[in-house]
């Protein structure tokens, strides 16, 4: 789970994005797997996204506490791996060695101890992600650690999503195909867009604080961009450049814009667009 309360998560494209890194599906939830609402997610500030000169960029996170392994270097004891966990219960801010508990394979269901044990029944290359609370138990999809910080590599299909104590391999997607798999959205998370659960479903035009907060097909924009956000941010309509503005209908006043700057997207998204006030 991220956590973004401290944080401004801006990204390099055309548009703003003032919203926080994803967090779990299902607001704050306990060791146990209980859950409860979020509360501050509806905060946000917003702040100069990086040039295209800056490349990617690792979100400068404050510090939450010890590290006691290596995520990049998986320096752990024969039999264990180094993987994120909630030193306090709330976001997943530290890292730790965990003995391995089972042998599913990257993109293999499996099943989260909790968030402060953190074990799981993926094998040593990888750890459970994208979890939810179902029926009691933390199911979520194995995901492959990312190893080499100045070149992640992740299998064709999938990048690298990072932050200070997560370096999963997680699939990609289009956002204007919404090509996820079921409880999954498309939504661009530091440094591509990738399939994560969608937490609050909230719908176009309406406050939002976490990028997977809302709906499926939707995107968290700073007010600045939008004509008559109630909150510092809310949610907007991703579009596709070739096909115009049907789902701007949505947020009158608004028009498909290009999400990137023009000459940065990557390859194969330089027509994903989204809603905001014309130019």
């Amino acid at each position: 789970m991220f956590d973004a309360r401290s944080t401004v998560f801006v990204i390099a494209v055309a548009v703003t994005i003032a919203c926080g890194p994803p967090k779990l599906g299902g607001g704050e939830t306990s060791d146990d797997g209980s859950t409860s609402d979020d509360t501050e997610s509806s905060t946000s500030e917003s702040g100069d996204p990086p040039t295209s000169e800056g490349g990617d960029f690792l979100p400068d996170y404050p510090d939450m506490g010890t590290v006691e392994c290596d995520p990049w270097e998986q320096d752990c004891p024969e039999g264990e791996k180094c993987v994120p966990y909630a030193s306090t219960g709330g976001p997943w801010d530290a890292n730790k060695c965990v003995p391995v508990m089972g042998n599913q394979a990257p993109g293999e269901p499996c099943t989260l101890g909790g968030i402060v044990e953190a074990t799981d029944d993926c094998d040593e290359t990888g750890a459970c992600w994208d979890v939810m609370d179902v029926d009691g138990q933390l199911i979520g999809i194995c995901h492959a650690f990312c190893m080499d910080i100045s070149d992640p590599k992740c299998s064709p299909g999938s990048e690298c999503l990072f932050n200070n104590n997560i370096n999963f391999c997680v699939p990609t997607c289009d956002p204007t195909l919404q090509d996820c798999g079921e409880g999954l959205a498309c939504f661009w998370a530091n440094n591509a867009f990738h399939c994560i659960f969608t937490d609050q479903n909230i719908p176009a035009d309406e406050p939002c604080g976490f990028v997977n907060d809302c709906a499926a097909g939707l995107n968290c924009l700073i007010a600045e961009l939008l004509p008559n956000c109630a909150g510092s941010a809310c949610c907007s309509a991703f579009c596709d450049l070739n096909r115009g503005d049907e789902p701007c209908d949505a947020i009158p006043g608004t028009v498909c814009s290009a999400f990137f700057e023009e000459g940065t997207a990557p390859l194969g998204y330089d027509h994903v667009g989204v809603c905001i006030l014309p130019p």
